[in-house]
């Protein structure tokens, strides 16, 4: 008998989780597929015990699925398994503070699915030089950047402030300004502290090293529509955070909750095509674990794959012309994101619990394109649970262009790089490094929010030309910082769907 479902969502990454269940919930028969032999995505997390189990192939193969590989350990991957060394260690896949401590758009999906999952916040800084500032938080901005404004009569608060001016028409105009013509065009680039910090806080949003290339536009719209907002409301306490005892927490707490509400969740099955029938999506094709091929119907089909795969799995044809082949260009942001398991605090105690960021740890001389940044966190001050005891874990991550995170000897070279870098901002780091592993994405994010694709320039929800496709996950038309964005982008699709308003337009 034929399997028919009013909704099949094809992967249970973030984007995936959120639509799924919010289609669930209002009475839609909805199958969740997803090709791992878990939920979440790259919103991913792996026990150490699971590696030292399965071995370094297991590993690598799982990161690969996620547009992952590891081009540089310190000792080698098979050293660190051989050695026990991750016993007890809880990672995250990537680097996954949860922007606003999840009081953003997390929060919305869980007040209308109560899975209640537990998070640990924290506070942000960032190096200018070799001077360290408080970012500016809840009104309150670092005295010392304070004194610096106010004696040469800089109006920096005009970036913070701008957004809550701001309308939907506002942020669509200055989508293709970047943040270095409007910080020149507000009198904000010419004193270096103020434009670092500026710069910090832009690339922690989008994930993108050059200010010349951030849309300013994607910055104001997720601060003037989410993160200015909940904070004046008492919704939001802390500008980021974690989910305690792993990001995949979250991720499962969803797929249960998918379930409780009557969804149909298959692991390990690989979607080979999305089904295209007289300009409309009419199902799927999958190959499950055993390698049996099923065609299932459905009136709905939700893709949460990057939207730049889409024709590996749908007829291009399908489609219309010029907007394949704007899709396909569309390109994203790889990231660095290491993990340090560390015998000892080498941090300054003030930068034990908050969030670091530098915009200037690799040189663009050393071959990238611009100078790359890095955000930092002792993560197991935030949240104990995911190291052992006597042990801290210190997560981190690096944005590089996609070409750049593919490239195996410019990769061993940047990690060699943000050890030295730590080593001279922080001396005695080395010695404190029981292993280091630097896992490196291709696609942290899935389309990046530069000045010629964010905001409204991203794919939209509804797939042109086929009625009943639909894109989730932040490689279309959310916004918001990684997987905020994808959940963004998860409401919107589910709008789509179920015809509610989820308070994302």
């Amino acid at each position: 008998m034929e399997e028919t479902y009013d909704v099949i969502v094809i992967g249970a990454g973030v984007g995936g989780l959120t639509v799924a269940s919010l289609a669930a919930q209002e009475g839609l028969k909805t199958l969740l597929v997803e090709q791992c032999d878990r939920v979440g995505g790259r919103a991913l997390t792996i026990r150490g015990e699971e590696i030292l189990w399965h071995g370094a192939s297991w590993y690598k193969s799982l990161l690969a699925r996620q547009y992952t590989w590891i081009p540089y350990a310190e000792p080698s991957l098979e050293e660190i398994i051989a050695g026990q060394m991750l016993k007890g260690y809880t990672l995250d896949v990537g680097y996954h503070g949860v922007a606003l401590n999840g009081d953003g758009y997390f929060l919305d999906l869980d007040e209308r699915l109560g899975t209640g999952v537990e998070m640990a916040g924290n506070l942000n800084s960032t190096y200018v030089g070799d001077e360290w500032y408080m970012d500016f938080h809840a009104g309150k901005m670092d005295e010392r950047l304070q004194r610096i404004v106010q004696e040469e009569k800089i109006p920096m608060i005009r970036f913070y402030l701008a957004a809550l001016k701001l309308k939907d028409g506002d942020y669509d105009a200055l989508e293709k300004v970047s943040v270095t013509q409007w910080c020149k065009d507000n009198g904000l680039f010419e004193n270096k502290t103020v434009f670092g910090m500026i710069h910090a806080v832009s690339t922690l949003i989008t994930t993108i090293n050059d200010p010349d290339d951030i849309s300013i536009g994607d910055i104001f719209r997720y601060m003037g529509t989410v993160i200015n907002p909940r904070f004046k409301a008492g919704r939001a306490k802390w500008p980021s955070g974690f989910t305690t005892g792993g990001i995949m927490r979250w991720s499962q707490a969803v797929a249960n909750r998918f379930r409780e509400l009557g969804g149909t969740l298959e692991l390990n099955t690989r979607v080979r095509e999305i089904r295209i029938e007289n300009g409309r999506a009419a199902g799927v094709m999958v190959e499950d674990g055993s390698g049996q091929v099923r065609k299932i119907s459905g009136g709905k089909v939700v893709s949460n794959i990057p939207i730049q795969d889409t024709f590996k799995v749908a007829a291009r044809g399908a489609f219309p012309v010029e907007w394949a082949g704007r899709m396909e260009g569309l390109y994203g942001y790889g990231s660095i994101a290491p993990y340090f398991g560390l015998n000892r605090l080498f941090l300054p105690e003030r930068e034990w619990k908050v969030g670091v960021k530098d915009t200037y740890v690799i040189p663009k001389e050393e071959g990238f394109e611009y100078n790359v940044y890095m955000c930092w966190n002792i993560q197991s001050q935030t949240d104990p649970s995911c190291a052992p005891g006597g042990k801290h874990l210190m997560t981190a991550y690096a944005p590089v262009t996609e070409k750049e995170a593919k490239n195996r000897d410019l990769m061993v070279k940047a990690c060699r790089l943000i050890i030295d870098y730590l080593e001279r901002r922080y001396p005695g780091f080395r010695k404190s490094v029981d292993w280091a592993l630097f896992p490196t994405a291709w696609k942290l994010e899935g389309v990046a929010k530069s000045k010629t694709q964010a905001g409204t320039l991203k794919a939209p929800v509804e797939a042109p030309g086929v009625e009943g496709l639909y894109f989730a996950g932040d490689t279309v038309k959310g916004y918001g910082v990684a997987m905020d964005c994808a959940v963004a982008a998860g409401l919107i699709c589910a709008s789509c769907i179920t015809g509610k308003d989820y308070g994302v337009s």
